[in-house]
């Protein structure tokens, strides 16, 4: 809930900002409620109960437009679930389970010369069908989770085919007091960039990330809570490249090299693969990668690798998905030993009735394909969803 306050205010200060900059500012509105019930035959991710549930998630999407580019999209949403089995979900408080979810965009140029763009996301799910489906691969028993990531960067034009690109990346996990997966990263980073064709880019950059714990050692020394603190820096030094497939793909290409200090030492390769293509009715999201990131075992950098598609189609009135993805996780020390792999699935098709009433069929499953440490951790979901949205304005 404080992750969706925090989005929520963030959104009303740049309203407050825009209003002063130009009078010109306009807000577009859309709520919408959603009613849905579904099935998860494994809750706690130890395989030892199954649990029907009904959530009722009502919403709201705000965009404001102003001068100068100006477009701040903010989407929140509340979701409050009924468990048919409480006494198998510990965490959940009497009967009922919740999730709460934010997201913030912001575009807009400051000057000809300069543009900014700041993304931003925070979800914190305790039902069954919310904390699926995020590619984490968590321990048996995290059935409270906080996600947040941030984005932020200043595009600087040096001349009509170079520019320099400066900005921070941050993402942030918890798991409830004294998890020793509770921490942040932190990743400033700058990148030289010349445009050699008018539809191809090269640039070359650095990146400094910073690990973090919160509240918890990671070797779990101290039971109840530690201080925290910074753990380890990754020190970066990334060559990229960008081509414009068509006026809505782009194919991005960025590697390098990656050494680990702190109280981990480790020099390891990093790679992204990436295909991003966006129309007003298709979406196509493809990844593959290879860097240090933050995972749910303990605070830290650890090594992620991740193989991505998501694929949304909308037609006139009928919208349907897919999404899949597989997962690695491993300790700096180890990068050639197999870690925890797993992977995610999931489908989903809907009809709509009116502009603003569609219902939704969902399925998703979570799968640990290896871990040493982990029982049985699987899950399947079935999702029977009844949405109204409000149309956008015309």
């Amino acid at each position: 809930m404080a992750a969706t306050k925090l989005a929520l205010r963030a959104a009303f200060a740049a309203l407050l900002l825009a209003g002063g900059a130009s009078a010109k500012v306009y807000v577009e509105w859309r709520p919408r409620l959603s009613l849905m019930g579904g099935y998860n035959d494994n809750v706690l991710l130890n395989g030892t109960g199954a649990d029907g549930f009904g959530q009722v998630q009502p919403g709201l999407k705000l965009d404001i437009f102003g001068e100068h580019g100006l477009h701040v999209a903010a989407d929140c949403q509340v979701g409050v679930a009924r468990l048919m089995h409480p006494d198998q979900f510990e965490q959940a408080s009497g009967a009922f389970a919740s999730n709460e979810s934010c997201t913030l965009n912001t575009k807009t140029r400051f000057s000809p010369r300069d543009r900014l763009d700041l993304r931003g996301s925070a979800i914190y799910a305790q039902d069954p069908f919310a904390i699926a489906g995020m590619g984490l691969l968590l321990r048996p028993g995290q059935n409270d989770v906080f996600v947040a990531r941030f984005e932020g960067e200043i595009q600087h034009a040096l001349g009509t085919r170079s520019e320099l690109d400066y900005g921070v990346e941050g993402r942030a996990l918890a798991f409830g007091p004294g998890d020793p997966g509770n921490g942040y990263v932190l990743a400033p980073q700058a990148r030289y960039a010349w445009h050699t064709t008018p539809r191809s880019r090269w640039d070359l950059g650095v990146r400094e990330q910073l690990f973090f714990a919160i509240g918890a050692d990671r070797n779990r020394k101290a039971p109840n809570g530690a201080p925290g603190g910074l753990l380890a820096q990754g020190h970066s030094a990334l060559l990229g490249y960008t081509y414009a497939l068509n006026h809505y793909s782009n194919l991005i290409l960025r590697g390098g090299a990656v050494m680990i200090t702190g109280r981990s030492h480790a020099t390891m390769p990093t790679g992204r693969v990436s295909i991003e293509s966006y129309t007003p009715w298709t979406l196509i999201n493809f990844t593959v990668a290879h860097d240090l990131t933050i995972g749910p075992t303990s605070a830290g950098p650890v090594v992620g690798d991740v193989a991505e598609l998501a694929m949304i189609k909308d037609w006139e009135h009928f919208t349907a998905y897919v999404r899949g993805g597989i997962y690695r996780n491993t300790d700096v020390s180890r990068v050639l030993e197999l870690g925890a792999l797993g992977y995610g699935v999931g489908a989903g098709v809907g009809w709509k009735f009116t502009r603003d009433l569609r219902v939704e069929v969902a399925a998703l499953r979570d799968a640990r394909l290896f871990d040493d440490t982990a029982v049985q951790v699987d899950r399947n979901l079935l999702q029977l969803r009844l949405t109204w949205e409000k149309a956008r304005f015309e």
